[in-house]
C-alpha cells in the first residue's frame, strides 16, 4: 500500500538549521542517517535501518526539539518501516505524531500532511478499516492536487491508495478509472517501462478482466510483466542477460 512516498519527505522539506545554535555536523548526520536509513529499508536491512531512523530522531529532537517540522522525514520513514514488517499499530502512532507536527507548524494544507495521512489511510486499509481509510486518502488527495499539481507522481500514489479500498469494496469503475488515471501520471512522469507504472498496469488488469475487458486485462498483465522481466534482467548486468 504504502507506493513510494517516503521522498516527499525530504523533498518538501530539507533540515535547515534553525535560530537556535546547533552542533557542527549535527545536521549532516541526521540527513545521512535519514538517507541510509531509507536505502537499507529498500535493501531488507530493517534492523539497521530502525536503528538509523531513531538515532535520527534522537538528534532532531536534541537539536530541533520534539515537535519540530525537521522530524517529520524520520517520522514518515519509521512508519513505513513498521508499516512493512506489518507492526501497524507502532505505523499509526508515528503517522500521527507526524501529521499533528506538521498541521502545527507548517498547516494543514502542506505536502507533508498529506504524506501523513496517506500513510494512516494506507494502514487503516490494510487492516480492513475502510471507513477510516477513505477520508484520509480523499484528504491527502485533495492536498497533493493542490500543492503539487494534479499531474504529480505523489498524486498516482494516492490515487493507486484510493483505487486499492475501491477494488476491495467492489466499487470496479471507480477503482478503474483511479487506476487509469494514476496510470497516465506515472507514464509521463517516469516512462513506459518503469516498475512503477509495472505495478499499477498489474493492478489495472485485475480490474479490467473483472469489469469485462479481458483482453485488454491480459494485455496490461502482459505488459506488466514484460517490464518487471526487463528490469530483472538488467539489474543481472549484460552477461547474465545474454546467457538467459
Amino acid at each position: 500500500m504504502f507506493r513510494r512516498i517516503w521522498m516527499c519527505a525530504l523533498a518538501c522539506l530539507p533540515l535547515a538549521a534553525s535560530a537556535r545554535e546547533i552542533a557542527p555536523g549535527t545536521e549532516t548526520e541526521a540527513l545521512e542517517l535519514i538517507t541510509q536509513a531509507r536505502q537499507d529499508r529498500t535493501d531488507g536491512y530493517f534492523n539497521r535501518s530502525e536503528r538509523e531512523y531513531k538515532r535520527a530522531m534522537s538528534i532532531i529532537e536534541q537539536v530541533w526539539g520534539p515537535q519540530s517540522p525537521e522530524l517529520t522525514p524520520v517520522l514518515n520513514g519509521l512508519a513505513e518501516l513498521y508499516f512493512d514488517a506489518g507492526r501497524y499499530s507502532e505505523a499509526a502512532v508515528l503517522a500521527r505524531r507526524s501529521a499533528k507536527v506538521v498541521e502545527t507548524t507548517l498547516g494543514a494544507a502542506h505536502p507533508l500532511m498529506a504524506t501523513a495521512l496517506h500513510d494512516l489511510a494506507a494502514i487503516y486499509l490494510v487492516q480492513g478499516q475502510t471507513a477510516e481509510a477513505e477520508p484520509l486518502y480523499r484528504r491527502a488527495l485533495k492536498i497533493r492536487e493542490a500543492a503539487l499539481g494534479p499531474d504529480h507522481p505523489f498524486v498516482a500514489t494516492t490515487l493507486c491508495g484510493l483505487a486499492d479500498l475501491e477494488l476491495g469494496q467492489g466499487h470496479l469503475d471507480s477503482a478503474s478509472a483511479y487506476f487509469a488515471r494514476a496510470l497516465k501520471i506515472q507514464q509521463r512522469a517516469f516512462g513506459e517501462n518503469d516498475p512503477r507504472v509495472a505495478r499499477t498496469l498489474a493492478s489495472y488488469a485485475v480490474v479490467l478482466c473483472k469489469t469485462g475487458h479481458h483482453k485488454e486485462g491480459v494485455a496490461a498483465q502482459a505488459k506488466s510483466h514484460a517490464i518487471l522481466m526487463h528490469v530483472a534482467a538488467s539489474s543481472r548486468g549484460p552477461d547474465v542477460a545474454i546467457a538467459r
